[in-house]
C-alpha cells in the first residue's frame, strides 16, 4: 500500500518541521500575499454536490459572488446561462 502524504497540520503537530520552517510557514500563511499568482482572473469554481452545487466568480463579477444550485436540469441550466466565466474548476 503506498504511503499517504502528511497534511501540513499532521507535520506540524507530529514535530517534523524545525521552528524556521513553521514559522516560515506561519508567515506565508499569515501574509496578504501568500506567495500565490494568478493564473486565470476571470475563472470561476464549482463544487459539485450530491444535493445542490455551489458555484463562486470572482468578486468583482457578481454582486453574490458564491451562489448555491440544485441538482436537477433546469438548476443546471440557470447555473449554466447564470455566470459570465472565462473558465472554470470543479472539485
Amino acid at each position: 500500500m503506498a504511503k499517504r502524504k502528511m497534511s501540513t497540520f499532521e507535520r506540524l503537530n507530529t514535530g517534523r518541521m524545525n521552528r524556521s520552517q513553521r514559522r516560515d510557514l506561519g508567515r506565508r500563511v499569515a501574509a496578504s500575499d501568500p506567495g500565490l499568482t494568478i493564473v486565470h482572473p476571470g475563472a470561476g469554481g464549482i463544487d459539485v454536490g450530491n444535493e445542490s452545487h455551489f458555484v463562486a466568480v470572482p468578486s468583482d463579477r457578481d454582486a453574490n459572488p458564491v451562489r448555491e444550485f440544485g441538482c436537477w436540469t433546469a438548476a443546471l441550466n440557470e447555473m449554466a446561462n447564470s455566470r459570465q466565466i472565462d473558465s472554470f474548476n470543479r472539485e
